[in-house]
């Protein structure tokens, strides 16, 4: 189709000006001035306030995302949709957090993400609630009602806030699964690779600290991660939350990921490893010689891992940090969760 066609050349053109391990090294040499927003971009970071860096890099994306979805419709354009509402997730989860800390309204409202026009949180009468119970209900007459309720059962119970982050981005992944799952075969057949690595990385790492950093029961580990088909199914999940150590949870997964972790010993070296699979992955999904949504999903994965990477090195070079301290910080920005 013609569409697609155009689509598949944006693409191509878009994932040619990613940034390469190199250019993103040889970054931390040049003068703060220098760094572009991206690698075909004239507008600099130098006169943009650390405050607003995440908002002008939303922007870019945001950019993006308009180009690559113009001309689909259905269940891709659906599912492209449904991935940037995570940045809806994020500004929920914000609000959330700002009402049980007792918040100033302003306060919590610089906190957020602008989304408009593609926002459909109602944000002004979030904002306006007294306490968490009111932003609930008013949570529960919008788009993510569903959201709201799971997060009310958390909230009776418990009002711990990883409980309420953990609920909410379970959920929204659920969602996810969901969706890909709707795909027409040839779809599913080239996003599966990116999506399965992509959710069990986040379903391991989730296991790893709600077992041995926030020391939850077995059972309330595994109630709070995202079942799926993929490698680390139902069956595996639960027995992999039921072991006592990390090197015992490295132990007993399945191949490849026992191969890919077998000499790690921390979770954030997990964590990194995991995430240079996924860039691996979405690389390979990138060359593909037809146009398929694998492939927007994979440039949209790899360029907010460049842009996190990009706004932490300007903002280590403004607290003039050590060459080797900012290349720990873009280590660990890469490491997005949802």
């Amino acid at each position: 189709m013609i569409e697609y066609a155009y689509v598949n050349t944006r693409v191509s053109i878009l994932a040619g000006r990613l940034f390469s391990d190199k250019q993103l090294t040889a970054l931390l040499n040049q003068p703060l001035g220098n760094i572009a927003l991206t690698n075909y971009d004239d507008n600099e970071w130098e006169n943009i306030d650390s405050a607003n860096l995440e908002r002008v890099w939303l922007i870019k994306m945001l950019l993006d995302f308009k180009i690559l979805t113009r001309p689909l419709s259905g269940i891709n354009y659906d599912l492209l949709m449904y991935w940037f509402r995570k940045h809806d997730i994020a500004n929920i989860k914000t609000i959330v957090r700002g009402k049980i800390s007792k918040l100033e309204t302003k306060t919590i409202s610089e906190q957020l993400l602008d989304l408009k026009p593609l926002t459909i949180l109602p944000i002004e009468k979030l904002l306006r609630t007294e306490d968490v119970n009111e932003l609930l209900r008013e949570l529960e007459n919008s788009h993510y009602s569903p959201i709201a309720r799971q997060v009310r059962r958390v909230y009776e119970k418990e009002h711990q806030l990883y409980s309420l982050d953990a609920a909410i981005d379970r959920h929204y992944l659920l969602g996810l699964v969901q969706k890909v799952r709707t795909l027409d075969n040839t779809q599913y057949y080239y996003l599966l690779p990116l999506i399965s690595i992509f959710i069990d990385r986040l379903n391991l790492l989730w296991l790893l600290r709600y077992r041995f950093v926030y020391n939850l029961s077995a059972a309330e580990t595994y109630y709070l991660l995202v079942p799926t088909p993929y490698r680390l199914n139902r069956a595996v999940l639960q027995k992999l939350a039921e072991l006592n150590s990390l090197p015992e949870v490295l132990e007993n997964l399945p191949e490849p990921l026992l191969g890919l972790l077998k000499d790690t010993d921390t979770i954030f070296a997990v964590d990194q490893r995991l995430m240079q699979e996924v860039k691996q992955v979405a690389y390979v999904t990138l060359k593909l010689r037809n146009f398929t949504l694998a492939k927007i999903f994979a440039y949209v994965l790899l360029r907010e891992m460049e842009m996190r990477q990009i706004i932490a090195i300007v903002k280590g070079k403004r607290l003039n940090l050590k060459p080797q301290h900012i290349l720990s910080a873009i280590e660990a920005s890469a490491s997005f969760m949802v």
